[in-house]
């Protein structure tokens, strides 16, 4: 199988064995995003049909004659880009991409328009929301938008230039363009909107939508049967590639902030709307929810230092009792909704122990956030699978571990591209059982228990976290 992964920097391909032993791999870069001071942020469609066929020519260049067992290929791609296709497919604008945030006003008619669906779902519209963005393109670009024949997500253009199968999407990319994924249907009241005749049929995830066109079979000297499979958004393909398969596993990204993603057999419903669910592959649901807090902290306060040598120093050091909520812009979104927060420390000791409360911080935000999944009713099962630039650290990996009083578990892969290819190497060895995939496909680097000495003071220091949110005003009523 190839996973393709495209993203906003680069296209990136796969090949992976039915055992997840990576045979060979490519990227190729994309343009930077046009972006601008009112919130757009553009990028050429074209560019990503360029990087895409790139990407696979390099990675199948490298196969040499295994390329004649290439069986699938599947694409994760970002989530809420969208693009305007023509009656030939072809791009009528560029891709408006997924951090795109001029269509504040629009979410705001969608969550009055379709507020039976986000009770339903979950979920409120937000700017970066695909169907806010189509909303706000049909209201300032009307001479453009009559010309509109479909609307493709970012991953479904590019399967539509690799098979030549156009209008087929699936439920995780079609999440934030308001499909209904407990009705398994597009929201009624889209039609009021006119634009129902211009979004595509959903199918599953994994869902073979056509095969590879000939001239690209023919040039690549690999099968004409190569199937072109139904992806996923590139935050749940990274999901896939972890090994989390069951009720209640959890993977968390620690990166510039925190991104979590879990498994539950139940839709979760968050009143607050801090948390929502995507469907999983495989079954069940997906509910996940990002903090702002995350590793930018690290770069923002000690860039350009050795990050291994201070985590070296301040792990000899660990706990300190320097409280810090370690936010670097304003705002954030998970364990709680608050535009206006603004994080803090109380004052360190010295530069080791600023250190410290950077990683500590950031530990007790990620149980804080566990919390909240437990309060909705989820029962989180050890161990959390943790990704990221930040879950390289293993003096971290430990901290974190001590905070949560639960087992770490470092996934060998965490590239969106290989999990992806879990996904396609489920439905074309496994009959469709994504968990057997997982269990043949993943692995573990390492596992981090936790110190069970600490359990006491880790319940205590969130205690005082969050009495310090609440006393700063960073969370009102019973927002924490």
């Amino acid at each position: 199988m190839i996973g393709l992964d495209v993203g906003t920097g680069g296209a990136r391909a796969l090949a992976v064995d039915p055992g997840g032993k990576i045979l060979a791999g490519s990227s190729s870069p994309l343009p930077a995003p046009e972006m601008n001071d009112d919130g757009a942020s553009e990028q050429s469609a074209d560019s990503w049909r360029q990087a895409s066929i790139e990407a696979l020519e390099g990675c199948l260049s490298q196969l040499g004659d295994n390329r004649q067992n290439l069986k699938a290929i599947s694409i994760d791609a970002t989530s809420g880009t969208v693009v305007f296709l023509d009656g030939h497919y072809r791009p009528l604008s560029p891709g408006i991409l997924h951090n795109d945030t001029r269509s504040a006003e629009e979410a705001i008619q969608l969550n009055s328009l379709l507020a039976g669906h986000c009770r339903e779902a979950g979920y409120r519209f937000g700017a970066t929301f695909a169907l806010s963005k189509i909303l706000y393109f049909q209201h300032h670009f009307p001479h453009i938008f009559n010309q509109v024949q479909l609307i493709a997500h970012q991953a479904d253009y590019v399967a539509g230039v690799l098979s030549g199968e156009w209008g087929i999407s699936d439920p995780s990319n079609s999440l934030k363009t308001g499909y209904n994924l407990v009705a398994d249907a597009w929201p009624a009241e889209l039609e009021s909107l006119n634009i129902s005749h211009l979004l595509p049929r959903i199918v599953p995830s994994g869902t073979a939508v056509g095969t590879l066109r000939k001239q690209f079979a023919d040039e690549w000297g690999v099968p004409a049967a190569t199937r072109i499979r139904a992806g996923v958004t590139d935050s749940t393909a990274g999901f896939l590639a972890t090994g989390a398969a069951l009720d209640g596993e959890f993977a968390v990204c620690l990166g510039t902030t925190l991104a979590f993603k879990g498994i539950s057999k139940d839709l979760i419903r968050d009143p607050r709307g801090v948390v929502y669910c995507h469907r999983h592959p495989g079954g069940g649901w997906l509910p996940g929810g990002a903090s702002n807090v995350g590793g930018a902290c690290l770069k923002k306060n000690f860039g350009g230092r050795n990050l291994g040598e201070l985590d070296r120093h301040a792990f000899s050091r660990f706990p300190t009792a320097t409280l810090s909520y370690p936010l670097v812009e304003v705002g954030e979104r998970f364990p709680f909704d608050s535009p206006g927060a603004v994080g803090f420390m109380e004052s360190p000791t010295d530069e080791i122990d600023r250190y410290l409360a950077l990683l500590q911080g950031v530990g007790l935000v990620e149980r804080w956030c566990f919390v909240r999944f437990e309060e909705l009713g989820i029962t989180v099962r050890p161990p959390i699978y943790t990704t990221g630039n930040g879950s390289r650290s293993d003096e971290w990996n430990q901290i974190r571990a001590n905070i949560l009083q639960c087992c770490l578990a470092r996934s060998r892969s965490t590239d969106p591209a290989f999990g992806v290819a879990v996904l396609a190497a489920a439905m074309e060895f496994h009959g469709g059982d994504l968990a057997a995939a997982s269990r043949a496909m993943t692995a573990t680097d390492r596992i981090f228990e936790p110190v069970i000495s600490w359990s006491d003071w880790a319940q205590a220091q969130l205690g005082r976290l969050r009495a310090e949110c609440r006393e700063r005003g960073l969370i009102q009523g019973n927002g924490s």
